[in-house]
């Protein structure tokens, strides 16, 4: 991992993991967290690049960590979910059936992840008991996102889904031509997310209605990003394109 100077571009320093890092980082009080596929999740002092701690997984650590409460939660490629505390102690931990690629969002009453079991799960983030599960259609890898009484999450199946946050019911689904692997955005009352089919959609985030779409050449499987009313997105055309919201 580098970590490189805004203003010069020159690198400030580089710490090494024993294992090639797909996870993104998450900065918090002072530290990066990021898993490996050395099977582990790395504590990294933001000052100096040396490492605070590290914690063991069972298997690769490719989702971001999400840090709340003064813990931080991520999941593996077992299928393992863990609750870690910033002297890297493990507070709680959940099992589901097959990897969690999916990186977590949440709230003070719910922690929010997909897993390639085709599940979407809300876990209670003090203690890590489920407080509901969501069956897809097949597998995710899609990280959720949350609004008002909405989290929304793409699948392998071709959908993107809305599920009531407090009960779970589905509250509708779009298909798209291929999978949805990618994460949705929301901006304004708008959702945005790409497909493999090589579109970027975007719907009414309340009722799943079609405004519009915008086919690129190639498959989309990242996530867009909406700055000042334009949104920006990569294609694996090898082209990034900026489209107005």
């Amino acid at each position: 991992m580098h970590v490189v100077s805004a203003r010069s571009g020159k690198v400030v320093w580089t710490y090494y993991t024993d294992g090639q890092i797909r996870s993104s980082p998450r900065i918090a009080e002072g530290h990066v967290f990021i898993g490996s596929d050395d099977n582990h999740l790395h504590a990294v002092n933001l000052t100096t690049g040396r490492m605070a701690w590290r914690f063991e997984t069972a298997d690769p650590v490719r989702a971001t960590p999400f840090v709340m409460n003064e813990l931080v939660y991520f999941g593996c490629e077992s299928g393992d979910y863990y609750a870690v505390d910033f002297r890297g102690a493990l507070k709680w931990r959940f099992h589901a059936k097959r990897a969690i690629t999916s990186s977590t969002v949440g709230t003070q009453q719910a922690l929010y992840f997909s897993s390639v079991d085709s599940t979407l799960y809300a876990l209670d983030p003090r203690n890590g008991w489920a407080i509901w599960r969501f069956r897809l259609g097949k597998a995710s890898i899609s990280s959720p996102c949350i609004i008002d009484e909405f989290v929304f999450v793409g699948a392998s199946d071709g959908f993107m889904y809305a599920v009531d946050i407090k009960s779970s019911k589905e509250i509708w689904r779009f298909r798209a031509e291929h999978q949805v692997n990618g994460s949705p955005v929301i901006y304004k009352d708008s959702i945005y997310f790409g497909s493999v089919d090589g579109n970027l959609y975007c719907l009414e985030y309340r009722t799943g209605r079609l405004r519009w779409k915008f086919g690129t050449e190639s498959a989309i499987t990242g996530t867009p990003l909406v700055y000042d009313d334009v949104v920006y997105v990569g294609s694996t055309d090898h082209q990034v394109y900026a489209l107005l919201a």
